[in-house]
């Protein structure tokens, strides 16, 4: 294990060897080089068996950033397995808080995904001098600071231990994750301490300066790290460093607005329209077809495998995967608090569709596909059981195609929707001007429940953020957004309750924060690694919820 994450993260300079091969002179001058590897970056976030997983331990749930989204999604309380057998939700471990020790390869994954991320940024940093390098090569280097920028936000987030009721964290506060850096040599690595998040966040955004400095404001392919994504890091930053006890946290929750309002104008994004939302062909699974993607990531099947995808283990239309079999559904308590006239509701499937499908709602759902498609969906095969109650369609197979993995599984990513933006801005609003910020969600939901009829009924902070949090999860579920929110306000999860259709061996409740959240380091990194130990881990949460039982 050592070996490996040592590869995922080594310096730059054992990566080009000398002599007959390539100089990094020579790849920092060939535009072509420097292109593939900047490319490299967004490609091996969406690739199948990104660490070789699915070889080495037939572990299917190694597909990059989405599987990372969804490990995250899992651990809250809003994506609901109904299948009647719920293995088939290969993210069991995630959900069940099970196996997440320092031995296990369920909590290796994002420190080995984030880390290799890492190492691919830091080769082009290392590689370009802005001083002597072309337009296009500036604009490698821009993009490479803020990966950089993005990957080390994540595991500060992740790994930041916080206060829970199950697991003594106390001599742990606000350590984060070891710094590598382009310039960090074997030697350093070897011993090289989880750092205080106020020097890890100094250096997250001091690469977003970077970034900020060299980005050109004509980039705006959404694929690629852009000025408004720029914008958009530094917002998530700022909101984060506003809740820190011993800062200045109006300052902080200032900048927050500001730069999310920034991103907002910077990229000239709208929220998603009710169609846009609905599209069976587009929805969230094409950023070109979105107005509202700031930063997404593209596939092909070049670098897919039919079972092993975002796709498959989230789109409940496509018929190959795990998807059709898990059954991924909202929560029927999430479903329910979800205003009737809001159109995002139309992303999981009414129980009263379901007892009569073919005798049609008021609602006219509208499904990828031709009408094969639906009915084989909502009625089920051979091989799929019949669509049940709040189960999503949400995620669409890619141009809407149900059958043809090959086709079906090579849809987009979102990394940054702008509506992200306007939740930030809000929040941080609030710390300050409760009024003001209750006015920016009303104006949000506006756009939501599109009657006029929404009001925000919060009198006080702390209301506020509740109702504001609720349409947070409304937007983002499954897009590896709330589960910071969460950590952040210190919430719980509930998901054993009377009527649940949460699957039994899932339905764990918490009070605060799960101890789950507080990802522990893989113990191959301190096993190499001499400046962490399990002293300075995060302790096992494995096991600590306890199974609800009011059944």
């Amino acid at each position: 294990m050592a070996s490996v994450v040592f590869v995922s993260i080594g310096c730059v300079s054992e990566s080009l060897p000398q002599g007959s091969v390539q100089t990094q002179e020579q790849v920092a001058q060939s535009e072509s080089a420097l292109k593939a590897m900047a490319n490299a970056i967004p490609a091996s976030m969406m690739t199948s068996d990104v660490l070789g997983w699915v070889g080495t331990y037939g572990d299917h749930t190694d597909f990059g950033i989405g599987a990372i989204h969804l490990r995250t999604d899992f651990m809250l309380e809003d994506m609901v397995t109904s299948g009647d057998n719920p293995y088939y939700n290969r993210f069991y471990a995630y959900v069940m808080n099970r196996s997440q020790g320092e031995r296990y390869i369920s909590c290796a994954y994002f420190w080995q995904c984030y880390y290799k991320w890492i190492k691919a940024a830091n080769d082009i940093i290392a590689l370009v001098n802005p001083k002597n390098a072309s337009p296009e090569a500036i604009g490698y280097l821009a993009a490479a600071y803020a990966y950089r920028a993005m990957f080390y936000l994540d595991l500060a987030r992740l790994y930041e231990p916080k206060e829970n009721a199950y697991t003594d964290v106390a001599s742990l506060l606000g350590l984060t994750v070891p710094i590598i850096t382009e310039d960090t040599t074997e030697e350093q690595a070897k011993n090289n301490p989880r750092v205080p998040r106020e020097r890890m966040y100094e250096f997250i955004l001091s690469d977003l300066a970077e970034a900020e400095k060299l980005m050109s404001p004509s980039q705006t392919n959404y694929t690629l790290p852009s000025l408004a994504a720029v914008y958009g890091l530094y917002a998530r930053v700022w909101l984060e460093m506003g809740y820190w006890n011993d800062g200045d946290s109006q300052a902080a929750f200032s900048k927050a607005a500001e730069y999310a309002r920034k991103a907002i104008v910077q990229s000239g994004k709208t929220p998603l329209t009710q169609t846009q939302w609905e599209d069976p062909v587009n929805g969230f699974n094409n950023g070109a077809a979105s107005d509202s993607w700031i930063w997404g990531l593209t596939t092909s099947s070049g670098n897919t495998i039919n079972i092993i995808t975002f796709t498959a283990h989230i789109s409940s239309e496509g018929t190959w995967g795990y998807a059709p079999l898990s059954q991924i559904c909202a929560s029927k308590r999430f479903y329910d608090a979800i205003a009737d006239g809001d159109f995002r509701k139309n992303s999981w499937l009414d129980p009263q569709y379901i007892e009569n499908p073919d005798a049609g709602m008021p609602y006219a759902y509208k499904f990828s596909g031709d009408e094969t498609d639906r009915m084989n969906f909502l009625h089920g095969t051979e091989m799929n059981p019949p669509a049940v109650p709040y189960q999503n369609i949400k995620f669409r197979p890619y141009q809407g195609e149900c059958s043809d993995y090959a086709v079906g599984n090579c849809a987009d990513h979102p990394l940054m929707r702008v509506e992200e933006m306007y939740f930030i801005e809000m929040e941080a609003v609030a710390q300050s001007d409760p009024g003001r910020a209750k006015l920016l969600l009303e104006d949000f939901m506006d756009m939501r429940v599109t009657d006029g009829s929404y009001v925000c009924q919060a009198d006080d902070l702390q209301t506020f953020l509740d109702e504001m949090l609720l349409q947070k999860r409304v937007e983002f579920w499954g897009e590896g957004v709330v589960f910071y929110d969460y950590k952040r306000l210190g919430r719980g999860i509930l998901r054993g309750y009377p009527g649940t259709n949460e699957a039994a061996v899932y339905a764990f409740n918490s009070e605060g924060r799960s101890p789950q959240w507080n990802i522990v380091v893989t113990n191959g990194e301190f096993q190499y690694n001499a400046g962490i130990d399990s002293s300075t881990n995060n302790p096992d949460p494995s096991g600590k919820l306890p199974l609800w039982d009011g059944r």
